[in-house]
C-alpha cells in the first residue's frame, strides 16, 4: 500500500522482464543453430533487439512522465530506429555472405516480447500517474 505523495514505479519489474528476454533471446541464438553462420547471424538479431529495445523502454519512461502526446512520439521514434535497425542489419548479414533467415528470426523473436514489456510497461505508468495504482 502506498501513501497519497508516493508512486511506484513499474520501469524496475519492467526493465528486469526485458533483462529476461534478452538472456533467454541469447541464450536460444547462441545454441539452437547448428551452423556457426546462423549462429552469428541470430546473434546480430537479437543484439540489435535488445539494444533497440533498452532504448525504446528508455525514452518510454520519459516520456510517459510528460503525457500521452510524448508517449506515441516516441513509439513512432522507435518504430523508425527499429526499422533502420532491422534494414542495416539485414543489409550487413547479406553484405557478409550469412543468411538473413536466422537474422529476422533473433530480431523478431526478442522484439515481439520486448514490445509486449514496453507496451505493459506504459500502461502500468499511465495507470499510476492517472492514480488508478491500487
Amino acid at each position: 500500500m502506498t501513501g497519497q505523495g508516493e508512486e511506484k514505479d513499474p520501469f524496475g519489474s519492467h526493465a528486469g522482464l526485458a533483462a529476461g528476454v534478452a538472456v533467454v533471446g541469447v541464450a536460444v541464438a547462441g545454441l539452437l543453430p547448428t551452423v556457426v553462420e546462423d549462429r552469428v547471424s541470430a546473434l546480430w538479431g537479437v543484439g540489435l533487439a535488445v539494444a533497440t529495445g533498452v532504448v525504446a523502454l528508455l525514452l518510454k519512461r520519459r516520456a510517459v512522465k510528460q503525457d500521452l502526446k510524448a508517449a506515441m512520439k516516441v513509439v513512432a521514434v522507435v518504430f523508425g530506429l527499429r526499422a533502420v535497425a532491422v534494414l542495416v542489419g539485414l543489409l550487413g548479414m547479406i553484405s557478409r555472405g550469412l543468411q538473413p533467415v536466422p537474422f529476422i528470426a533473433g530480431f523478431f523473436g526478442v522484439y515481439f516480447a520486448l514490445q509486449w514489456i514496453e507496451v505493459s510497461y506504459v500502461m502500468a505508468a499511465s495507470k499510476g500517474a492517472a492514480g488508478g495504482d491500487e
